[in-house]
C-alpha cells in the first residue's frame, strides 16, 4: 500500500455538485471527488494515497510542463522540481516522506524523496514507493549511468543493488514496512518474472499456469503481493501472490486486468483494459471485483487504496460506504503513466529508458 472507476449498476444515481459525485445502488455508496489541478496547469493523475488521506501524482499542461504535487483536504501543493520542467510523485508513506521522479536541468529524469518541503536527488532513475522509514526503491543504476537499469533500495543517501533474476534489468515498485520488496525482472528465459526481494534474496514469484511475463505492483503489511501476470490464453490478469499461491483476481471483461495497489485488509485497486472502449478502474474486496464510477465516459482508474479503503485513480478520490452490492461503472484518466496499460517495466524502459505511465511525464 505504499507505493504508491466506475460502478455498473442498475439504476445509478449521479449528483454533480461542486467537484462532487455521489453513486448510490441498494446498501452501497460511493463518493467521487474531483481533486482539481494545480494552477496554470489542466491535468492530474493521482498516483498514491498514505492512511491519512494525503495524495500524491502529478499535475501538468498536457505537454512539456508537469508538477509533482501533495493534495491535503482540498488544497493542492506544487512540491517544485530538480530543476527540470517535468516531475511526478509516485508515492507517500503515513511518516510524510515522498518518492518519485523529476527532470534536472540537463533534462535527464532522476529518483527523488521529498520530505518536509526538502527534495532530495537520488540520482538517474525514478523512485516508486517509499516506507515508514524512508527506504525507497525504484529503478536505478548501481554500476552505469547508462541503460538498463536494476531494481534498488535508496536509503541514508546509499543506494542498494537488489539484483536480478538472472537477466539485466528490473524495477522495484513496492515496499512494506518490513523492508520486504516486490518488483519485476528480466529472468533467464528472456520475460521479466515477478519478484520478492527480501533480507538480501530476490525470489521468483512466478504467475499463473502456462504464464510467461508476470509483474509485482505492491506489497501489504501481511506481504500479499499483487501485480499482473499472462495465463495459458495469453491474456493479462490481475493477481494476487500469498502464501506461495498466486490467485486469479477475475476481470471485468476485455484484453487485460492489473492490479496496482492493496491495503492491509486485503483490497485491491487497479485497472481493467478492454478491447475497446475506455480503461475501466476496480475495486476488489471480498472475492468481487467492482468498477469504479467516472464522472464521465472517459478512462478510469485505480492507483492506490489506503487502510480507510480511500482509492485514487486519474484526477479521483474515491470513498466507500457500505459494500457493493453489484459492480459499477467508468472514471475519467488521463492515463498511461508509470507502467500502467501496460503494467510492464519494459514500458517504463522504453518509455524514457525507465520511465513510468503515460502522462505529461513520460517520453
Amino acid at each position: 500500500m505504499l507505493r504508491m472507476g466506475r460502478t455498473l449498476v442498475s439504476g445509478l444515481l449521479v449528483l454533480v455538485a461542486l467537484s462532487f459525485v455521489t453513486a448510490s445502488h441498494a446498501s452501497s455508496t460511493v463518493t467521487v471527488r474531483d481533486l482539481g489541478v494545480l494552477p496554470g496547469y489542466t491535468t492530474t493523475v493521482a498516483e498514491g494515497i498514505n492512511g491519512a488521506g494525503r495524495i500524491v501524482g502529478t499535475s501538468g499542461d498536457g505537454g512539456s510542463q508537469s508538477r509533482p504535487f501533495l493534495w491535503n483536504d482540498g488544497v493542492m501543493t506544487n512540491l517544485g522540481t530538480l530543476g527540470g520542467s517535468r516531475g511526478i510523485a509516485h508515492g507517500m508513506s503515513d511518516t510524510g516522506f515522498i518518492a518519485g521522479e523529476s527532470e534536472v536541468a540537463s533534462h535527464e529524469m532522476h529518483a527523488f524523496v521529498w520530505e518536509n518541503g526538502i527534495m532530495t536527488d537520488l540520482g538517474p532513475g525514478v523512485a516508486f514507493a517509499v516506507n515508514e522509514q524512508g527506504q525507497a526503491i525504484g529503478c536505478g543504476f548501481p554500476t552505469s549511468s547508462a541503460p538498463p537499469c536494476h531494481a534498488v533500495l535508496w536509503q541514508g543517501g546509499q543506494m542498494t543493488d537488489l539484483g536480478t533474476l538472472g537477466g539485466h534489468s528490473g524495477s522495484a515498485y513496492g515496499i512494506n514496512d518490513a523492508g520486504q520488496v516486490v518488483g519485476s525482472s528480466l529472468a533467464t528465459d528472456g520475460f521479466m518474472h515477478a519478484f520478492l526481494w527480501q533480507a538480501g534474496t530476490m525470489t521468483d514469484l512466478g504467475g499463473l499456469p502456462g504464464y510467461q511475463f508476470s509483474a509485482a505492483w505492491d506489497i501489504n503489511a501481511a506481504g500479499q503481493v499483487v501485480g499482473s501476470s499472462t495465463g495459458a490464453d495469453g491474456i493479462t490478469h490481475a493477481v494476487l501472490w500469498e502464501a506461495g499461491v498466486v490467485r486469479d483476481l477475475g476481470n471485468l471483461g476485455g484484453r487485460a486486468t492489473i492490479a496496482y495497489g492493496i491495503n492491509d485488509a486485503g483490497q485491491v485497486v487497479g485497472i481493467s483494459i478492454p478491447a475497446d472502449g475506455p480503461i475501466d478502474g476496480f475495486l476488489w474486496r471480498d472475492g468481487v471485483m467492482t468498477k469504479l464510477p467516472t464522472p464521465g465516459n472517459g478512462d478510469g482508474a485505480g492507483s492506490d487504496i489506503n487502510g480507510a479503503g480511500q482509492v485514487v485513480g486519474g484526477h479521483y478520490l474515491y470513498a466507500f460506504g457500505a459494500t457493493p452490492a453489484t459492480p459499477m461503472s467508468g472514471m475519467a484518466f488521463y492515463i498511461a503513466a508509470a507502467g500502467l496499460a501496460g503494467a510492464t517495466f519494459a514500458f517504463y524502459h522504453v518509455r524514457r529508458s525507465f520511465r513510468p505511465r503515460n502522462n505529461p511525464n513520460r517520453r
